[in-house]
């Protein structure tokens, strides 16, 4: 084996690693939330840290709160 056969097996394990990461840890985490004549749905995303909530009301109608980032 020569020196750039050990390069393209390192970046085949690289991108074998990264397929892995990616379907492992996902980005974002929702939870839906019921209140009476509503439904929150919160989006939290993991590697940045920000927040979004959609709220949808009894008759079908979306209120799409802005992106919210704690720090």
């Amino acid at each position: 084996m020569t020196n750039k056969d050990a390069w393209w097996w390192t970046l085949l394990g690289v991108i074998v690693a990264g397929i892995f990461a990616h379907v492992y840890l996902p980005r974002y985490e929702w939870r839906t939330v019921e209140q009476p004549g509503s439904i929150n749905i919160m989006v939290y995303d993991k590697w940045t840290g920000r927040i979004q909530r959609a709220v949808y009301d009894d008759k079908g109608g979306l209120n799409l709160m802005g992106v919210y980032s704690p720090f």
